[in-house]
């Protein structure tokens, strides 16, 4: 009787894991094209436009060629029959005519510039000095992570590197981060395994082990744990809250920033939808998330970007630090661009970025 009853228990449960699985791996889900204006695809850019950060006057840094250990073979050949390597870029929004420019970087003893692994990006301006620095997560080729500081020239259009951080136990499988001073920030790390077989497993079944963590200039700290997949992260204008996204738990999470940079969470809300980067418009304080409305075909496109995958981009307005409405900006079924990793706007101008597809620009033509 017992025995029957524990078998009953076991298959109920794993019934309600299958169907939760296929619900948040969109296998319900459909998407039709709609777009806020015309958009087309920027020329000069290589393989992928994967995360970017804008700077108040609409200069861009883009990060391209994202590659990460544990590929799929199929993934794998992708990149050798494309010669792909990592590149930043620089895009000014002001000027959408002029090609995307690829940024120069020289190698020092901490740094082999023909190895890095660009992933996540942010940049932090110094008022007073008006000198800009650029922090970049960098996927070793030896399998440790890191995160690249540069200084930034723009007349040079060149990126001299000063410092690699190399963090301790808590940089496992870095995904984003954002600075809040010129030597220290905020990371977040997608998945807590770090074996393949691990990794797979911590997603299907919605482990909640991710976390974001806090370099202060001296040490590392996770400040925010419990999070499905913790993604894209950024700072509000005033630097008071901290938004990150949930990719697998379909969520954005709202924290408020302590005085000792600590995390507390404000608010988690649904999304409906993979979500990948934030980005913050520096002027309204709106939020602009990139999306992958049907998560099971991005996993395939992961694999082998061949199959094109579906992209969204929803915009988040807030109020008094929560959400107050979400509308709907762009969705393509994958032909205009595949995979849509990150999103900003500027001017009534949008830029989306892609997993290791194309990079759009739009005119937006809705009220914003």
């Amino acid at each position: 009787m017992y025995i029957k009853i524990i078998v009953i228990s076991l298959l109920v449960l794993l019934l309600q894991h299958c169907v939760k699985l296929y619900f948040q791996m969109d296998f319900n889900k459909h998407v039709f094209n709609h777009y806020p204006g015309p958009c087309q695809q920027v020329e000069g850019m290589g393989f992928g436009s994967e995360d970017m950060h804008m700077l108040p006057d609409g200069r861009t840094f883009i990060t391209s060629g994202i590659r990460m250990a544990g590929n799929a073979p199929s993934l794998e050949k992708f990149y050798a029959q494309n010669n792909i390597k990592g590149r930043i870029y620089l895009f000014n929004m002001k000027n959408p005519r002029k090609v995307v420019q690829e940024m120069t970087l020289t190698s020092t003893e901490d740094f082999d510039k023909d190895k890095l692994q660009p992933h996540g990006i942010s940049a932090w301006e110094d008022k007073t000095s008006g000198r800009v620095f650029l922090f970049v997560v960098n996927h070793g080729h030896d399998g440790q992570e890191k995160v690249e500081k540069f200084l930034v020239s723009f007349e040079k259009v060149s990126l001299q590197h000063l410092k690699s951080y190399h963090g301790d136990s808590t940089f496992r499988n870095l995904n984003d981060l954002v600075a809040t001073s010129e030597d220290s920030f905020y990371y977040t790390n997608f998945l807590y395994s770090e074996s393949i077989v691990g990794k797979i497993l911590e997603s299907l079944s919605f482990m909640p082990w991710a976390y974001v963590g806090y370099f202060d200039g001296m040490g590392y700290r996770i400040v925010a744990d419990g999070i499905m997949m913790a993604n894209g992260i950024h700072m509000s204008a005033d630097g008071r809250h901290i938004y990150v996204t949930a990719s697998t738990a379909h969520d954005l999470r709202i924290y408020d920033r302590n005085d000792d940079n600590s995390l507390q969470l404000r608010e988690i809300y649904p999304l409906y939808s993979t979500p990948d980067n934030v980005n913050v418009d520096p002027v309204t304080g709106h939020l602009y998330v990139a999306l992958h409305p049907i998560y099971y075909v991005s996993i395939a496109h992961f694999t082998d970007p061949a199959n094109r995958s579906p992209s969204q981009v929803l915009q988040i307005k807030l109020k008094d630090g929560s959400v107050s409405s979400v509308t709907e900006l762009f969705v393509d079924d994958g032909n205009l661009i595949s995979a849509s990793t990150v999103a900003t706007v500027y001017n009534k101008k949008m830029l989306i970025g892609s997993f290791l597809d194309k990079l759009v620009y739009c005119d937006v033509d809705v009220p914003l």
